[in-house]
C-alpha cells in the first residue's frame, strides 16, 4: 500500500474524531508538521529505529509542550510515532487539509495569468468560480508569461484553459491536419 493511502486513512480517522473541534485540529496539525518538516534533525531522530522510543517520547513531549497542540493531536502523535508512521506526519497533514476544506465547504482554485491581475479583478474570479463550484473559494494566483495572455484555472482535478497559448496551439494542429 502506496504512503499516500496510508496517510489520508491516518487523515480521515483524525477527521472522524475531531468532528467538534475541526479547525483547532487542523491548526495544531500543521504546526506540528511544519516543525517536523523544517527540522530535519528531529525527524531524522524520530524515525531512526536505533533511537529508544523512551527517548523519542521525550522529545516528542517536550515539542508538544512548547507547540501547545491540541489533546487530540497530542494522542494521535503519539499513536503515529508507537505505530513508527511518524514519518507520514507531513502527507497526513496535507490530506487532512483537504478534507478539512472539503467538510468545511471550501475549495482551492488555482490560476494562471500571463501578468499580474488587480485585487477588483481576483474578486471576481473569486465570486465566479464560487458560483460555479457552489463553495467557498480560496484563489491562489500565479503568473507564467508562456500562455502569452488569458487564464488557465485550476479547480481540483478540472482544468479550464483559456489561454492564448493553447488557442494558437490549437489553430496550428487544425492548419497542420488541413
Amino acid at each position: 500500500m502506496s504512503q499516500g493511502v496510508i496517510a489520508r486513512r491516518y487523515a480521515k480517522a483524525l477527521i472522524n474524531l475531531a468532528e467538534k473541534d475541526l479547525e483547532n485540529t487542523g491548526k495544531s496539525l500543521t504546526a506540528l508538521a511544519d516543525v517536523y518538516s523544517n527540522s530535519t534533525e528531529l525527524s531524522e531522530v524520530l524515525s531512526d529505529t536505533k533511537v529508544s522510543s523512551q527517548i523519542k517520547q521525550n522529545i516528542l513531549k517536550s515539542i508538544l509542550k512548547k507547540i501547545k497542540v491540541s489533546k487530540l493531536v497530542d494522542t494521535f502523535i503519539r499513536y503515529l510515532l508507537a505505530k513508527r508512521r511518524i514519518v507520514l506526519l507531513p502527507n497526513i497533514e496535507r490530506a487532512f487539509n483537504l478534507f478539512l476544506q472539503e467538510k468545511l465547504g471550501r475549495i482551492e482554485a488555482g490560476i494562471t495569468v500571463a501578468q499580474e491581475i488587480s485585487e477588483v479583478t481576483v474578486g471576481k474570479l473569486e465570486k465566479a468560480i464560487s458560483r460555479y463550484s457552489g463553495k467557498e473559494v480560496t484563489v491562489k494566483i500565479t503568473i507564467d508569461p508562456a500562455i502569452i495572455g488569458g487564464i488557465v484555472t485550476r479547480i481540483g482535478s478540472v482544468v479550464i484553459d483559456g489561454s492564448i497559448h493553447t488557442q494558437l496551439n490549437q489553430i496550428r494542429q487544425s492548419i497542420i491536419r488541413g
